[in-house]
């Protein structure tokens, strides 16, 4: 189980990059950048946002949010670190 949820998390952080690198006006940069209004949120709703669960994947990483823009501004620095990590889980 701990494999497939490395390969899930691996799989996200590709994603994450790719997110990071659209211009902010985009429909998924919209959508990594918001948060919902007071702390209750409707049944049926996740709890956590795109942002909280990229967040916890970078510091399982030990990556801090507030860089990983400018990590992933460059693709290939990118793809190395998320390569990286997935060697330490022997997947990608």
């Amino acid at each position: 189980m701990q494999d497939m949820l490395k390969i899930v998390r691996v799989r996200r952080l590709t994603l994450a990059g790719l997110i990071l690198r659209l211009a902010s006006d985009r429909p998924a940069s919209v959508a990594m950048q918001w948060v919902p209004d007071g702390d209750k949120r409707r049944r049926g709703c996740p709890s956590k946002t795109w942002q909280q669960t990229f967040q916890e994947d970078l510091q399982e990483m030990r990556v801090i949010w507030s860089v990983v823009h400018i990590v992933a501004s460059d693709r290939s620095r990118w793809i190395s670190l998320v390569v990286q990590y997935s060697s330490r889980s022997r997947r990608i």
